[in-house]
Order: structure tokens, then C-alpha cells, then sequence
């Protein structure tokens, strides 16, 4: 690679500038609550599982399978705060903050080493802190930042064992590596997907000895088996939906779509380019054609072991969510700025600072979590409101004065059922369903119907199917994400509430 001397110089400022910048621009934004339903459906997940055990009705209300650590994490704060669930959202949104900032260190270090060239190192992890999708998951509480954590350490231990000169040495580094890969895996075992990125290394590192890819090959295969023994431990028995194949299967079944029409595919790619950026996607392709046409296997390597697979399986699976794209950001950066300083290092760190500009100035304030607006701190303001919204009209639903209540929905139903959790620990919860849910509460009757239509006039159909099941006949109904007329015209109990916008959601 042709970089300028200047660019190589190892300045001292450049971390503890990025961390600075960091503490200075996520800190200040942290949300109080929850941001996100499978947020909330974790918090339900633990909350449920200290009351009632391993085999709770709401264990596995999100995936606590491909999660078990940090469940683990969150049980042992809940504990140290003696069961005192109002700090639930408070743990899990600052754990976020503290590792969003931590992981501007192996990050600087993995890029600096593999490039040999700190001042890319700086440029990559300073788009990094205001990516879309990477400064969302610095505010709000989900596991996968961490993960993404422990993956970079893991590379950095990785990385240093295969350029050690001495074989004998740097087969030390594998086992350290090896045990951040499990721990990457225990916080969320998603990064399965971008496991590539060892083999990429050897690619770009040129190695051929065979004993270094079979090394490489076990150390994930043993952290993958790891993985499995250590989640079985850590959760005790469970019926999770990767923890049989069956299950899995089921899941798949359920979430992979392959459809003919490219609509789908358009709106599955939305967050992929708004959780980047719009102006960063659009220069991704660039670089990556660029280099692409050139034939530079090395850039090639690096991009498409780490961001190929995840990208793609995310793009078929059913709800693609900016979060689901997060972990292939910081490649994407890397390659554009890598290209800034092949094409004009001496304006790269400006070219740099534009593009975290144009992020901001080409996509107005958002609340969406699939797809977050670039203008990263006006959005902030409105994921807060959308967040108020959430708690008060759950509130407002724990608060009917009725013995049964039906909640029809998705993605409120975790906001009510937490709120009725915190306020009552006396509760008795059944899984009735998929994704259904009855809760008893002294003389009080709440059943959660996981609802989806996609036109009005398919409630009623939909509807007979429930009320037979459950046997809802007598229930009140109330949604804040469906109009409830038609039930209401049939002779059926409704309560009226305000309604979500579906673009809120």
C-alpha cells in the first residue's frame, strides 16, 4: 500500500482523543429506559427467571439461548441491587456506554496493526463513534456491542499470534484469543457470522502454513463447542429455540424468506444503509468496486470475510434491523478510508470528518431503531419520546379497571408485561402460544396475543382464530397498535386507546 510517510507516524494523541470524543458524545445521550422491544423482552426474560427459575414462562421471551452471558450478567447486577427492577433499563443501557467507549481500544489496535498505519486506525474509529447503528447501540441496552467487544480483542490476540515471527511464541496468543471468540459467542452468539475474518487475516497476512489455518479452523470450532457446553451451564434446563434442532429448524422456517419480488429486498437493505449511514453505504460500494477492479485481494479479503455473511443472512431473514448490521460497519469504514489515504492522504482525515458530516446532514431526525437518522443528537430527543410514549400507554393499560384484558400486539406487549412485573411480584405467567402469554394477577387476567395483520380488514379473521383458542370471549380488548372498531362493532369489549404510529415502531 502506498501511504505517506507522515501517515505512519505513531502520534500518542490519537487514542486518548477518540476516547474523549467518545465519553463526550454518547455519555451525555444515554437513555433512562429501554430502547428497543427485544430490549425490553430480555429485561422481562431475567426479571421472570429470578422470580421463577430457569424454567419461567417468559424465559426465552427473547432468544435467551444465543444470549446466556449476559442474562448471567444481568441476574448477578439484579442481585447486587437487590432485586430492585426499576434499575434494570439504567444497567443495561450504561454497560453499552462503558463498552462503547472500551472498544475504541482493540479496535484502534486491530486496524492500526493490520494496516500498519495509525493514522487509518484514527480515521476508521472516528467515523465508528458516529455511525448510525454503532451510536445507537452506545445508548441504549443489547448484548451485541459487547459481543462485538470481546470479538476485537479476540482478533487483536489472533492477529498478533499469526505475525509473530517466532511460531513457537505466537501459537501463545491462540488460547487467549480463543477464550474472547467463547466469550464473544456467550454475549451473543450471532458473531458465528463474521468468524471469516480469521481466515481473512491469513489472506491478507499471505499465509500458507497449514498448521496455522488448522489452528485456526479448531480455536473456532472449539470456542463454537465451548459455546454450547458452557450455555447449557449458565442457563440450567431450557426449551430455547436453538437449544434443539428442532427448535432451530423451526425458527428458520418461521424467519428465512426468499421472495420473488425485489421489494423485499429493497426494504431489507434500508438498514444496512441507514445503520452505516447513507453517505458511508454509498461510499462502501464505491471503495469496494474500486478495489473490486483493481484486483487488491488483500482490502477484498479483509471486507468480505468479515461483512459478506452476516450481511447476506440478514438481508433473507424476516425483520432485518439496523442493530442485525452494526458488527459490519466498522469494516465498511476502514476500506473508505483506507481508500482516502491511497487517493489523497493528506486530506483523508477531512475526508473523514465529511463523510461523518454528510451522515448527519443527508437523513433528517429519527426515532426508528431499523433505520436511525445520521443526525445522531436530534434523534436522541425523540427516541426518548418515543420511549415515554411506550411506558405511559403501558401505564395506562395496567390501569384498567377490568378482570380480563386482552393486549393484542407486538411490540408493545413487552412494555406492559414488564410494568406489571415491576409493580406486582406476585404474579403467575403461562405460555399459552408461540409468542402468547397469560398472566395472573390477584383477581386479574391479562392474556398477550402476539397479533399481526398487515391490512385492517384482516383483523376479523385473525381474531376469530384468538378468541377461540383462549377462549376471549369475555376479555376486554385493547391495542395501541390496532384500531379495534371492527371488534367493537361485532358486540366484543374494547377499550380505546392512543395509537402507536406504525412508523414509530
Amino acid at each position: 500500500m502506498s501511504f505517506s510517510c507522515d501517515s505512519r507516524e505513531n502520534n500518542p494523541y490519537y487514542l486518548p482523543l477518540l476516547l474523549i470524543i467518545s465519553v463526550f458524545s454518547h455519555f451525555p445521550f444515554v437513555l433512562n429506559g429501554f430502547g428497543e422491544i427485544d430490549a425490553t423482552k430480555i429485561a422481562v426474560s431475567v426479571i421472570d427467571m429470578l422470580t421463577n427459575g430457569s424454567n419461567a414462562a417468559f424465559a426465552n421471551f427473547y432468544f435467551s439461548d444465543v444470549i446466556p452471558l449476559y442474562i448471567l450478567y444481568l441476574k448477578w447486577f439484579m442481585r447486587q441491587l437487590n432485586y430492585d427492577y426499576s434499575y434494570l433499563p439504567l444497567v443495561m443501557n450504561y454497560t453499552n456506554a462503558v463498552v462503547g467507549t472500551l472498544i475504541i481500544i482493540p479496535a484502534f489496535f486491530l486496524i492500526k496493526q493490520i494496516f500498519r498505519n495509525p493514522a487509518i486506525a484514527f480515521c476508521s474509529v472516528l467515523a465508528l463513534i458516529f455511525a448510525p447503528s454503532f451510536y445507537q447501540s452506545t445508548i441504549m441496552g443489547f448484548p451485541h456491542l459487547i459481543a462485538l467487544f470481546f470479538l476485537l480483542v479476540s482478533l487483536n490476540f489472533y492477529l498478533s499470534g499469526i505475525d509473530n515471527v517466532q511460531k513457537t511464541r505466537g501459537y501463545f496468543f491462540i488460547f487467549p484469543a480463543g477464550v474472547s471468540l467463547t466469550i464473544a459467542f456467550l454475549f451473543k452468539s450471532d458473531i458465528v457470522l463474521v468468524t471469516g475474518i480469521y481466515f481473512g487475516l491469513l489472506i491478507m497476512r499471505k499465509v500458507r502454513d497449514k498448521g496455522a489455518i488448522a489452528g485456526s479452523f479448531l480455536m473456532i470450532l472449539m470456542s463454537g463447542v465451548l459455546f454450547l457446553f458452557l450455555r447449557n451451564m449458565i442457563l440450567g434446563p431450557s426449551s430455547g429455540t436453538t437449544m434443539s434442532k428442532e427448535g432451530l429448524s423451526k425458527w428458520y422456517a418461521f424467519s428465512l424468506i426468499l421472495p420473488s419480488a425485489i421489494g423485499y429486498y429493497i426494504a431489507q437493505a434500508k438498514p444496512i444503509a441507514y445503520g452505516a449511514g447513507i453517505a458511508t453505504f454509498c461510499m462502501g460500494l464505491i471503495s469496494f468496486i474500486f478495489y473490486l477492479f483493481k484486483r487488491r485481494s488483500d482490502v477484498l479479503a479483509f471486507i468480505i470475510s468479515w461483512a459478506a455473511l452476516p450481511t447476506v443472512f440478514w438481508l433473507v431473514m424476516i425483520g432485518n434491523n439496523a442493530r442485525h448490521n452494526m458488527i459490519t460497519v466498522l469494516p465498511v469504514l476502514v476500506i473508505i478510508v483506507v481508500l482516502f489515504f491511497e487517493k489523497a492522504p493528506r486530506y483523508a482525515t477531512v475526508l473523514t470528518i465529511l463523510l461523518v458530516l454528510c451522515n448527519f446532514f443527508l437523513t433528517a431526525p429519527s426515532f426508528s431503531i431499523l433505520r436511525p437518522s445520521g443526525s445522531l443528537f436530534k434523534s436522541n430527543t425523540l427516541l426518548e419520546d418515543r420511549m415515554d410514549t411506550f411506558q405511559s400507554l403501558a401505564k395506562e393499560i395496567t390501569n384498567i379497571d377490568e378482570n380480563k384484558i386482552a393486549v393484542l400486539g407486538t411490540f408493545h406487549n413487552p412494555h406492559v408485561i414488564i410494568e406489571l412485573m415491576r409493580s406486582t411480584p406476585s404474579y403467575k405467567a403461562v405460555k399459552i402460544g408461540r409468542e402468547n402469554y397469560k398472566m395472573q394477577i390477584g383477581d386479574k387476567e391479562y392474556v398477550f396475543i402476539y397479533f399481526v395483520v398487515v391490512k385492517p380488514e384482516d383483523m376479523e379473521e385473525g381474531i376469530d382464530d384468538v378468541i377461540r383458542e383462549y377462549h376471549l370471549e369475555n376479555h376486554i380488548f385493547v391495542s395501541v397498535t390496532y384500531g379495534l372498531e371492527s371488534l367493537k362493532q361485532r358486540g366484543l369489549k374494547t377499550r380505546t386507546m392512543d395509537m402507536i404510529k406504525r412508523s414509530t415502531l
